[in-house]
């Protein structure tokens, strides 16, 4: 059966230039195998008393850590092809900061992808104080205190890789920045599909990244036109 029309989360993130030669689309779908787990409801507090959750909005709230639909598609799964050689699209800088807001005391998005070398800007639309840091793997790259309201504190990704986001005031707030080394990323949408486009024709690593679910790899055949694929992710023991 045929993918569904969808609006799938592609990365997007190359300058204006020509497509490869007999370039192809990747679509597909990241689906859970097996029972979904139960939702986990947070409860809202703050790391000590002399910080306020007022303008947090709910108290409980689902954690964004894994989401899955009713047919179990896998929400903000990171999609990635392996060995794309200098064929592909090269990489391009957006023409102003990405951005990554604090709204009701939750980072959004909760992933978010952007070029290697380009720079984030975090936001603090909140009327409470939040704390920012970035680690990558155990080491932490920024603290930093934003007030309400106050300007955007800004981070240049000179590495590509994952990062981890969190405020050291509100424990369940995080988010994760995923810096990319090309054009040839996807993020699964609400329903666990993707895109990736303009893939010059070949044989890949498909990588796929879950939070919550692990990483896993699939070959995958890419011709032009479109290619579709389904990767299944189990969950973690």
């Amino acid at each position: 059966m045929g993918l569904p029309r969808t609006v799938a989360v592609a990365v997007g993130i190359g300058l204006c230039v020509a497509s490869p030669v007999h370039a192809g689309d990747i679509r597909g779908a990241v689906r859970l195998s097996g029972k979904a787990p139960e939702p986990v409801t947070l409860t809202i507090e703050p790391k000590t008393t002399d910080h306020s959750t007022a303008g947090c909005g709910d108290l409980t709230r689902a954690s964004q850590r894994l989401l899955v639909d009713p047919e179990g598609g896998v929400q903000n799964a990171v999609v990635w092809l392996e060995g794309v050689g200098a064929t592909g699209l090269p990489v391009g800088l957006h023409g102003s900061p990405a951005v990554l807001d604090q709204q009701a005391c939750e980072f959004v998005p909760h992933v978010l992808l952007m070029p290697r070398d380009g720079t984030l800007a975090i936001r603090n639309s909140d009327p409470v104080l939040h704390n920012t840091r970035i680690f990558r793997d155990a080491t932490m790259l920024m603290h930093e205190w934003q007030a309400p309201k106050a300007g955007d504190l800004e981070w240049r990704f000179d590495a590509p890789g994952r990062y981890l986001v969190r405020c050291g005031v509100h424990s369940w707030m995080h988010a994760w920045v995923v810096a990319t080394e090309h054009p040839y990323y996807g993020l699964t949408d609400s329903a666990g599909w993707f895109t990736i486009s303009g893939v010059p024709r070949g044989t890949y690593t498909l990588s796929v990244w879950h939070e919550a679910l692990g990483e896993q790899r699939q070959r995958v055949r890419v011709r032009a036109g479109r290619s579709e694929v389904v990767v299944h992710l189990r969950p973690v023991s």
